[in-house]
């Protein structure tokens, strides 16, 4: 597994040398044999899809998940290579815009991304929930537009628009799960809207205590669950042959049965569309 650096590059300085929603880069050049792609994944981690390695209880400068170890196998398959620099993520996506880094891992889509980026087929799904705090009345959340009505925490830089929801009904200044649960704790909003494996992954690794928060999740039955995927900079010259590999990676090791096989691993149940979680609300344990 590839070793990753905390990169320090001022991505202030090169703003708007990409234009957002440009077309790919017509001046195509083809990968290198050996190649080595420049990725770039948040350094909030991302369990149990992108995460540190832990040693001891502490993390190590590893970077490992199921998401890890599906772009290590699909670019090994074409005999390319890889470097990973897990960044905050609002810098991350940026550096991905401008070029400065090929690719990412770990998108949800939505129409500004799909116009910003190259953007992969799938590669797995997570169910939409939100979260609240069981001291107080249980939020009136029948289905995705009641959310709408109430005061919700998110974290910068992520997209609720599988939820139906803009950064303008939305409180998204929060750097973490941790920081809007603690907000929704402070009762400085309602609810938070957010993925239950990424929640779930946070408690694995020890960064969330959902028990002692004293806080419960209640499903969204009308909402399917969403996809992610891998998303490359439309400002490279190999973006679209790097898109391709990705695709027939993914699209392999899916036929071939590696990533349930890696799922597994990680303790995801489905790489796929999986069973959603029970309507009631339930403690998150």
């Amino acid at each position: 597994m590839s070793m990753t650096s905390i990169a320090h590059t001022t991505i202030a300085l090169l703003l708007g040398w990409a234009g957002v929603g440009a077309a790919v880069n017509t001046h195509a050049t083809p990968l290198a044999p050996e190649q080595v792609i420049r990725v770039c994944g948040q350094v909030a981690e991302w369990p149990p899809y992108l995460y540190f390695r832990r040693d001891q209880g502490g993390p190590t400068d590893d970077v490992i998940g199921y998401s890890a170890e599906m772009l290590q196998l699909s670019l090994e398959r074409k005999g390319l290579r890889y470097t990973l620099d897990m960044l905050p993520w609002r810098r991350c996506t940026e550096s991905v815009r401008l070029g400065m880094h090929d690719m990412m891992t770990d998108l949800a889509n939505d129409p500004y991304r799909a116009k910003t980026y190259l953007v992969s087929k799938p590669y797995y799904t997570q169910h939409l929930v939100y979260f609240f705090d069981m001291s107080r009345p249980r939020p009136a959340i029948d289905t995705a537009a009641d959310l709408k009505k109430l005061r919700l925490c998110a974290v910068n830089g992520y997209t609720y628009a599988a939820f139906g929801l803009n950064p303008a009904q939305i409180d998204t200044g929060s750097q973490d799960l941790m920081q809007s649960l603690l907000k929704l704790k402070n009762n400085r909003c309602d609810a938070v809207p957010e993925r239950l494996e990424i929640a779930l992954g946070y408690q694995a690794l020890g960064k969330i205590d959902f028990k002692v928060l004293g806080i419960s999740y209640g499903a969204l039955p009308d909402l399917q669950p969403s996809p992610f995927h891998m998303m490359v900079s439309r400002n490279v010259p190999y973006a679209a042959e790097l898109l391709e590999v990705l695709d027939d990676g993914i699209e392999s090791l899916g036929r071939g049965g590696d990533a349930r096989r890696l799922a597994a691993k990680y303790g995801i149940t489905d790489p796929g569309l999986g069973r959603p979680p029970r309507r009631a609300s339930t403690p998150v344990r």
